[in-house]
């Protein structure tokens, strides 16, 4: 696989008459977007903003953050499974937006599960800081649910990660909603020239250099790959192209994770660019959702050591979930690795309290080399905003984010996520 990808540094977003992209300004028919919104039954009405940075704005309730792209050449199209036909991608031409994301905001509906689903932005003050949206132009959508869609009996939570079926489905409609959305507005950058084309791929390269994967467990529980959302217990292999080209998706029930961080993954783009150089990049195994039975993780682990092995890889940098039953899973991997001569370096976050508590749900010793992506237990106090868009309340009733508040990191979004672009991290002396 060959993909270029050519990046327009948008400078700023207006509200038009149209969809349309001059001189690096771009230009939005919000009129457009909410009737592309609609075309979905599960939403009754939907509002469309712009909020840049230095705005005085707090966006709450948020599901996910899309980045604008366009294909202009290859096989496929963005957003497979979504927007476009699913097919394999990852060759040809992409364009994409830099600078601008849209962003989704809706609040819960009946029986969907609470767990986990705060997040929140902020476009000014310490928020914006460690938030890298609280740095971009944001699009953001507002939905207003369907009750059609909500019979008597739905509100009752069948499943604490996944809720009901009918919450499930909605979600994924916002989700699916943003991502025409993005494609839209990607669309305008077609015809553009960028100011920038960086070209990935695995070409074959000196067979001394040490063979390297990037091993990455499920961040929000289980991704929509291709359109497709199942359990990777078994692992699967995929070329970090198609993650650039928006074959991933990221599922909103997590504390980390964002499909622009599928699109945008400052891991992948950084082990592509020392591909051939100093390192020979095999490819990434995508593995985890949840398991809940010794049985289930001991498949889990071995089959993602299992890939690894037919990769021939001698190293394995794994992102993973510092939490619960992911924790298991996750070290079970490393462990597995260090037996089969893999080394293994590990991306992951802290959920420790303070110096006297380890901050690990589960280790094992073989997992000696941590980079840690900063505590999402950690509490951060954010000022009042002069505008609040995506509902007037968190899931947690406690918290008023209409005032100053106090959150943990977690709550902020991809503050502490481990994909290799967060400012924090943890040291206790």
């Amino acid at each position: 696989m060959r993909l270029e990808v050519g990046t327009v540094h948008v400078k700023d977003v207006r509200i038009d008459g149209r969809v349309a992209l001059d001189d690096r300004v771009l230009t939005i028919d919000t009129e457009e977007l909410r009737r592309l919104i609609l075309e979905d039954a599960h939403f009754t009405d939907a509002r469309v903003s712009v909020v840049k940075p230095g705005d005085s704005v707090r966006i709450v309730n948020v599901i996910d953050v899309v980045e604008p792209r366009w294909k202009v050449r290859g096989a496929g199209g963005v957003f497979p499974g979504f927007v476009s036909p699913t097919v394999t991608v990852g060759d040809g031409r992409t364009h994409r937006l830099a600078g601008v994301t849209v962003v989704e905001s809706a609040p819960p509906v009946p029986g969907e599960s609470t767990v986990f689903r705060e997040r929140l932005i902020d476009m000014t003050g310490p928020g914006a800081d460690l938030s890298p949206f609280g740095r971009t132009v944001n699009v953001v959508l507002e939905f207003t649910a369907n009750p059609a869609f909500f019979p008597p009996g739905t509100e009752r939570v069948q499943d604490v990660l996944s809720g009901g079926p009918e919450a499930a489905e909605y979600t994924t409609a916002v989700q699916a909603a943003g991502l025409r959305v993005a494609a839209r507005l990607g669309r305008a950058a077609a015809a553009a020239t960028p100011e920038e084309v960086e070209t990935f791929e695995l070409s074959p390269c000196d067979a001394a250099l040490p063979r390297v994967v990037c091993a990455i467990q499920c961040l929000s529980l289980t991704a929509f790959v291709y359109g497709l959302r199942i359990p990777f217990t078994l692992g699967t292999l995929l070329h970090p192209n198609e993650f650039f080209d928006g074959a991933v998706m990221e599922w909103n029930r997590g504390y980390s994770g964002a499909t622009y961080w599928a699109e945008n993954h400052p891991i992948l783009t950084e082990l592509c660019r020392r591909h051939g150089r100093d390192l020979n990049f095999a490819g990434v195994v995508l593995f985890g959702g949840v398991t809940t039975t010794t049985a289930d993780k001991e498949a889990c682990s071995s089959a993602a050591v299992k890939i690894a092995g037919l990769l021939r890889a001698e190293a394995a940098l794994f992102i993973g979930v510092n939490g619960s039953n992911h924790a298991v899973d996750l070290m079970l991997a490393i462990q597995k690795c260090e037996q089969s001569s893999i080394k293994t370096t590990l991306v992951y976050n802290d959920v420790g309290e303070g110096p006297d508590d380890p901050g690990f749900i589960f280790a094992v010793p073989e997992a000696d080399a941590i980079v840690n992506a900063g505590s999402r237990a950690q509490k951060i106090a954010l000022p009042k905003m002069d505008r609040l868009i995506g509902g007037q309340r968190l899931v947690d009733p406690t918290i008023d984010p209409r005032g100053a508040i106090s959150v943990p990191m977690r709550y902020l979004h991809s503050a502490v996520d481990p994909y290799g672009h967060s400012r924090t991290t943890v040291r206790f002396e």
